[in-house]
């Protein structure tokens, strides 16, 4: 690849993916679909995020842990 600038050659941009949180939090669909909502690096942060997003929009939501692989909490909210 050739920069358009010089004739010499240059070596393609290495791109590095953001490292993701370990905590996923997850809108529950059907009982078994999960759509990741947000990722947060602490579990405690990803609990409070879970409990606001189910005030506002009712539904059932998980906190997920990539690293062990395990539902950490769960908030089930219904329209009042």
């Amino acid at each position: 690849m050739k920069d358009l600038n010089c004739n010499g050659p240059v070596t393609p941009a290495s791109y590095h993916f953001a490292e993701h949180n370990e905590f996923c939090v997850c809108r529950v669909l059907e009982n078994c679909a999960l759509i990741k909502i947000e990722s947060l690096a602490k579990l405690r942060a990803a609990r409070e995020y879970m409990r606001r997003v189910a005030l506002h929009v009712p539904g059932s939501y998980v906190v997920f842990s990539y690293k062990s692989r395990r539902v950490l909490g769960k908030v089930v909210s219904h329209r009042g």
